[in-house]
């Protein structure tokens, strides 16, 4: 590139780690989903063996020294990064879970080391403020995220088996692949103009924060589902407020790249502490939208600050992999706490990982303190440089046309005919998006209740916005993807629970929690929403309980529960996996209270060869079930179950 051209190499330059980072962590969304879906719930392996699994993935790490070293800085990134594009494309066209999960492994052992590498020695080699080449590039690589994130209504490419993502996924390979030979004969140009430097001893040892931030990050911050609940917009209106607030960041990386050393020494110290504040749990609305945006900031001046150059005999690889390790002891540490009982708050632990990198930056200034008298010199960018990086904010600026198109073709929920009859209701455990199998299946379950098209759907087992199920939110996209109005019902947590879908108008909506909690680690619910049918209301009761069959001393109280918190005098329907057979007490002691499941038991689970009903239709004396059945699917572990009802 000239000094007077347009700077289409240097953002290609910035462009291909920033392509990297994103295929990486769709990488480890799919490793995440893999390792809980279908080893831990599949093949019943043990937490405790999850955890040692992804560790060892992760100790991976401490190999990127090696492989730095054995192919040298540029051509080791270059090789990783064709690496990546590659997995991230068979990952896409696996056909079965295992193939899946080996693809993953690799992808994110080769991720680590590329993100090391890139915070060793960026790219490029020269153009002025090389030390913030890594910051743009991750910021760049988490905003290009959080775009194919909200541009795909949160469901990861990855997680799709239609035709539309895996061109996307094809596209974009294809791009990055193209993106690193232009990178590479860059690189080979300047190689020929000036010597290459010398290459340094590792990243800076304060890069430990990177993996603490990235972690962060994947959980909370960028987690576009996760906003949705929090805030409690419409997705697209907060795909728009996240782009916003990563622009503002994007611009304060370019910056802060410009001013190397002289920005005021209390900025990285305030934005450590904002970063404690953003990782404490969100308790309304508004603090979460203002959380949303002031995070993105805050670690973008962290990355910056972390990431500066210090002198020779500061450096070293072995901090930056130790920090990786942050991110599945954040996650998978965040998860643990519903299979077992961990000892201390869920919330404490993305508040550890935020305190953490508190104390980097406090030991940091702490010790700069005896420097203090020096006048640091402040950049001064030319007009070339500038024009680059205007370049760069356009190209960011662009992918807010993704929000507006959500805007414009947001789907308004369908009503149906008058006076609809017979009713026609649903229930189906969805297996949080996931099939018989272990392989993503949200739109083969969307493609059951299509066939059927149900006036009520109950939903259990439904995310929105666990990273271990792929940060999808699954009610927002099954609500769009049918046209019918959503209520819905946390239970475990905020983000995964019970809900409904409707094609009749929602008048009232109350989630309860079941009395035994205290006694379990994954928190129970039942969703009380009350529908306008016909000009009459009816109470539609959404539940799933207590998942071990052979323990029905937890099923009773929620059992009591549902028939004490209910005006069963009304028209009512309960519908839900009650994870207990026709025989069971739990299911006696509903139709003793006057509640009928029919003239027949039909089988639900497991879903290739059914053999126990623990999923119901129950209705009062206000209704008769004409007609019970399944539909003939492995989109989930369970069947879906239909009933169609009579007043």
């Amino acid at each position: 590139m000239n000094g007077q051209g347009f700077p289409l190499h240097s953002i290609v330059v910035l462009l291909v780690p920033a392509v990297a980072v994103v295929q990486g962590l769709q990488l480890l969304r799919g490793l995440l989903a893999s390792l809980s879906v279908y080893l831990g719930q599949i093949h019943d392996v043990e937490p405790a063996t999850l955890a040692g699994i992804i560790f060892l993935i992760f100790l991976s790490g401490f190999a990127a020294p090696l492989i730095h070293r054995a192919l040298g800085a540029r051509r080791c990134l270059l090789f990783l990064a064709v690496a990546l594009a590659m997995l991230r494309l068979a990952e896409q066209l696996s056909p079965t879970p295992e193939a899946r999960l080996g693809v993953e492994i690799a992808g994110v052992v080769v991720w680590l080391c590329f993100l090391q590498s890139m915070i060793a020695a960026p790219l490029a080699t020269s153009g002025g403020a090389r030390s913030g080449r890594p910051v743009i590039a991750i910021l760049l690589g988490l905003i290009l995220d959080t775009a194919i994130s909200g541009g795909f209504a949160t469901l990861d490419p990855g997680f799709s088996a239609e035709l539309g993502p895996l061109i996307f996924t094809v596209a974009l390979a294809a791009a990055q692949l193209a993106m690193i030979a232009l990178a590479a004969q860059v690189a080979r140009r300047r190689a020929t103009r000036e010597p290459p430097p010398d290459a340094p001893a590792g990243p800076p040892i304060r890069a430990f924060c990177v993996g603490p931030l990235l972690a962060l990050e994947v959980l909370l911050f960028q987690n576009l589902a996760r906003q949705v609940v929090l805030i409690g917009w419409e997705p697209p209106a907060t795909f728009a407020w996240l782009l916003t607030a990563n622009l503002l960041a994007l611009w304060l990386a370019i910056i802060l790249s410009r001013q190397g050393a002289a920005r005021p020494r209390w900025v990285p110290l305030l934005a450590a502490a904002a970063l404690v504040g953003c990782a404490a749990p969100a308790t309304s609305p508004v603090l979460a939208a203002i959380i949303a945006l002031a995070a993105p900031v805050a670690v973008v001046v962290l990355l910056a600050e972390t990431l500066a150059p210090e002198g020779r005999g500061r450096r070293g690889w072995t901090p930056t992999a130790v920090g990786f390790l942050a991110i599945p002891l954040v996650l998978f540490g965040w998860y643990a706490h519903y299979e077992i009982d961990i000892g201390f708050p869920q919330w404490a632990i993305p508040l550890c990982a935020a305190t953490a990198v508190f104390v980097v930056v406090c030991w940091k200034l702490l010790r700069a303190l005896p420097q203090c008298t020096r006048t640091p010199e402040r950049a001064t960018p030319s007009v070339r440089k500038w024009r680059r990086e205007a370049a760069l904010i356009g190209f960011a600026s662009l992918l807010f046309v993704l929000p507006l198109y959500q805007f414009l073709t947001w789907r308004a929920p369908e009503s149906p005919t008058a006076n609809a009859a017979p009713l026609r209701v649903a229930t189906y455990n969805i297996h949080q998006g996931f099939d018989l199998y272990g392989m993503p299946g949200l739109e083969r379950i969307a493609d059951a209740l299509e066939s059927e098209r149900p006036h009520v759907i109950a939903l259990q087992e439904v995310p929105r916005g666990w990273v271990v199920n792929g940060s999808v939110d699954a009610l927002s996209w099954l609500a769009q993807r049918l046209g019918m109005h959503a209520a819905w019902g946390p239970a475990a947590d905020r983000f995964w629970g019970n809900a409904l879908l409707s094609r009749f108008p929602i008048l009232e909506v109350e989630n309860r929690p079941m009395p035994n909690n205290h006694e379990l680690n994954l928190d129970r619910a039942f969703l009380l929403v009350t529908i306008e049918v016909g000009g009459e209301p009816v109470q539609i009761v959404a539940t799933h309980l207590h998942h071990v069959e052979s323990e029905p001393e937890h099923r009773l109280p929620q059992v009591r529960a549902l028939l004490e918190g209910v005006d069963w005098s009304r028209p009512a329907i309960l519908l839900g996996d009650l994870n207990a057979q026709p025989h069971h007490t739990e299911i006696r002691r509903l139709k003793e209270a006057g509640l009928s499941a029919g003239s027949r038991a039909v089988p639900t689970y497991p879903a290739d060869r059914p053999i126990r009903q623990i999923d119901y239709v129950l209705t009062n004396g206000a209704f008769e079930i004409i007609e019970i059945r399944t539909v003939d699917t492995d989109a989930s572990d369970h069947l879906p179950l239909i009933a169609d009802l009579a007043w």
